[in-house]
């Protein structure tokens, strides 16, 4: 368990307590949404470790206006502005709305994480009244409302401005209140063509504006505790509104914080789904286990900035992860290698990390396969060109570069190479082999890479050259040598 979380636990004080996340859906959810809701975890974590009694809730702004159109969504959900995304259709017909189409991934995604967290649907829960009662406060301190918004963001305020939006006969958010009925819980409203009509706020016929719904969805649901980007927290940000909203107008104590920064995937900037930089959550399930999600999205301390390597930098993180997790791990570039070398298939995978010396890898042929898998999955979209090799199955033509010393290096090692060598072993025998032959290392080890994979670097090498047929890596070497099985020279 983080310091850090353990730390903000701490400042929260006796519960119970309930951890509020969220987002609007009305987009990609990517991985630095998924970092406020990691965060959130590790908090609520923290909070069960002492004993508290917590509430974790993930709360999707589903009644959220569509404000503007997504990457990839035809052009024509125009005509869809301004309504609610719970009553927008889904682009591809593969969910119920709008909404749906990008939460249920993403629900998907903490499922498989097995992320223990409520969620809710802003738009049921004004259906169901859960935000009646804040709805009416809201209304009928309207002017508090305003002065506050003014202050804190420096704007003036429309003259007929209120904190209720209700939902217009055409569908779109943004009636104008002209009267309050607050026992019936209803609002008269006029609409943009001059039509009045009543909306219903008891069945969430509208919704309260963002800035107002934030401080009034932590009394609604008594929130204790919430993550926020900075984005939000800056100065005259929605955090700043909603604070004293909360204080001075629904008398609710403003629950603790945490300060988050953004992820930035590296050589293409901070993620945002309105700009289409995004990194989505399955797609890292996809080369890692959800652990090392965890690890990966959260990082050291979330107050920092955090920038992912998916190329060069991948393979060091996952021997970190794996340094932490296992006794004797797999380099992942070896295990990159095997799972291009067998074409995934798990028992040739076993055979060969046994005989490079990782048996506690090769026993386990469930978890053995699904590395294969992430490691198959990192080189077909991730990997940097040196990563994307297999051995070749025949001379690759890259080894005619070879010179003569490096040939008769690998006459030498073939002599010496026996059956059943463990990867320790044959490690010492290629460094030994090189260092009597007064050949450098680099050239050696190049010279192995050469004939077998074809190029001039590769995973380390002992392992690697003891996971294959020791018959094979002998013919081949002496092969390229120019020195026949029998001893003497070929031609």
């Amino acid at each position: 368990m983080p310091d850090w979380a353990k730390r903000v636990a701490e400042g929260l004080g006796p519960g119970p307590h309930v951890a509020v996340t969220g987002i609007s859906p009305s987009g990609n959810i990517h991985v630095g949404n998924l970092r406020e809701v990691l965060v959130a975890e590790a908090v609520v974590d923290a909070l069960r470790a002492r004993g508290e009694e917590v509430r974790f809730v993930f709360h999707a702004d589903t009644v959220d206006p569509l404000r503007k159109i997504a990457p990839g969504i035809p052009a024509s959900f125009k005509q869809y502005i301004g309504h609610s995304l719970s009553r927008v259709p889904d682009p591809e017909g593969c969910h119920e709305n709008y909404a749906e189409h990008f939460l249920g991934p993403f629900e998907d995604s903490l499922k498989q994480m097995e992320v223990d967290v409520e969620i809710l649907r802003s738009h049921e829960l004004y259906e169901g009244g859960l935000y009646a009662e804040v709805t009416r406060e809201a209304i009928e301190h309207t002017a508090e409302l305003r002065q506050i918004l003014q202050e804190v963001s420096g704007r003036e305020m429309p003259e007929h401005w209120s904190p209720y939006l209700p939902r217009t006969r055409d569908g779109k958010l943004g009636g104008r209140v002209l009267e309050h009925l607050p026992e019936e819980r209803k609002v008269v409203y006029v609409d943009e063509d001059g039509w009045e009509e009543v909306a219903d706020y008891g069945r969430g016929e509208g919704k309260l504006g963002w800035r107002v719904e934030l401080a009034a969805r932590w009394k609604a649901l008594r929130a204790t505790f919430e993550p926020f980007g900075k984005d939000h927290t800056s100065r005259g940000g929605s955090t700043d509104t909603a604070d004293r909203m909360a204080k001075e107008v629904f008398h609710y104590p403003v629950p603790g914080r945490y300060e988050y920064e953004w992820i930035q995937i590296k050589g293409r900037g901070a993620m945002s789904s309105s700009k289409g930089i995004v990194l989505l959550p399955n797609e890292l399930l996809d080369i890692m286990p959800p652990d090392a999600l965890r690890g990966m999205v959260l990082g050291r301390d979330p107050a920092r900035a955090l920038d992912l390597d998916l190329g060069n930098g991948f393979p060091r993180f996952m021997d970190e992860y794996r340094a932490e997790t296992e006794e004797r791990f797999v380099p992942f570039t070896h295990l990159v290698t095997v799972a291009q070398t067998v074409a995934g298939d798990p028992e040739r995978a076993a055979e060969m990390l046994r005989r490079g010396g990782y048996e506690e890898a090769a026993s386990d042929l469930t978890k053995l396969r699904q590395d294969l898998i992430y490691a198959r999955n990192w080189v077909e979209k991730w990997a940097p060109p040196q990563y994307r090799l297999g051995v070749r199955d025949e001379v690759p033509p890259e080894a005619e570069t070879l010179d003569a010393e490096q040939r008769r290096y690998l006459a030498a090692v073939a002599g010496r190479l026996e059956d059943g060598m463990e990867g320790d072993a044959v490690q010492d025998l290629l460094y030994s082999t090189a260092v009597e032959s007064g050949l450098k290392p680099k050239a050696a080890f190049g010279a192995v890479y050469m004939v077998l994979l074809g190029e001039k670097s590769g995973p380390k090498a002992g392992p690697f050259v003891a996971g294959l047929d020791a018959g094979f890596v002998r013919e081949r070497f002496l092969g390229v040598s120019g020195v026949t099985t029998n001893g003497g020279a070929e031609g």
